[in-house]
């Protein structure tokens, strides 16, 4: 008999215990199924949006071109977009290190034109580009917001460029007797063997970073760091040291850019549930 008395309280006690958890289980929280942020302001997904701006060349070696560009993009979604651009040279700024060269060589025409050009040779058969167009795709991992002193508020998203194609238009720097493409001269005393002029497009591809910091829901301040990767000469000499200038010399080179636009999005921002 004391042994089902003792059977009996451990029952009661064991259906006191699991009756709240069961009843508790049951409870389905208030926030289940919640987004993370309400009334969100969604600023890219399913949005175009169209910029221009200015830019230009950096860590050049001879020519830093000044550049206006342009560009139009659709976001796919909140983190994945596709973007056209543009960048057209409006000025050419000759480095320090071509002032370097240049001033180093003489005037007259030198006795040996395989070691050293003419001053006119050298700096006609320098590179410059003059715009570079293409498409990019580009993913956005980070979106935020961040205030200044407290009292100013703005929404910012950092992309990278992955990846991107780029048609580079480039010409020399002044008349040459031929460009890359063509026969070089056969006399080795002829100073258009040992200097050409790299002209048309070059197709290369497109890697970089950017970020866009919003006033409002729709327009915003975009700036972004890029390198073009494209064969090409900057010199236009001969590169490979077989003692002729042509297409052989072309080498895959890196153009970096820095450029800014300011860009408006459309159409009205949606705002999430």
């Amino acid at each position: 008999m004391l042994l089902n008395k003792h059977r009996f309280a451990l029952l009661v006690a064991l259906a006191t215990v699991s009756l709240p958890l069961a009843a508790q289980a049951q409870r389905k929280s208030p926030l289940a199924d919640a987004p993370a942020i309400r009334k969100r302001f969604e600023l890219r997904s399913t949005r175009f949006e169209l910029g221009a701006g200015a830019g230009t060349t950096i860590n050049q070696d001879f020519y830093h071109t000044v550049m206006i560009n342009a560009r139009v993009g659709f976001h796919i979604t909140d983190f994945l977009s596709i973007a056209g651009f543009g960048n057209f040279g409006v000025a050419q700024v000759a480095t320090g290190f071509e002032g370097k060269i240049v001033d180093s060589l003489a005037t007259d025409p030198m006795t040996n034109v395989q070691r050293e050009p003419s001053k006119a040779g050298a700096q006609a058969g320098l590179q410059q580009i003059s715009s570079i167009l293409g498409l990019q795709l580009e993913l956005t991992p980070f979106t935020g917001k961040y205030s200044l002193f407290g009292k100013l508020f703005s929404a910012y998203d950092f992309y990278l460029v992955i990846p991107g194609i780029a048609f580079m238009n480039v010409k020399p720097a002044g008349s040459v007797g031929r460009t890359c493409d063509q026969a070089a001269p056969t006399d080795p005393s002829d100073p258009n063997k040992y200097v050409c002029g790299v002209k048309g497009t070059k197709l290369g591809g497109k890697v970089g970073v950017g970020f866009h910091s919003f006033f409002g829901q729709t327009v915003a301040l975009g700036v972004e760091l890029s390198d073009v990767i494209a064969q090409l000469n900057p010199s236009g000499r001969d590169v490979n040291g077989d003692s002729i200038a042509n297409n052989d010399d072309l080498t895959w080179t890196n153009t970096f850019l820095l450029t800014a636009n300011l860009t408006v999005y459309f159409p009205s921002a949606k705002i999430s549930p």
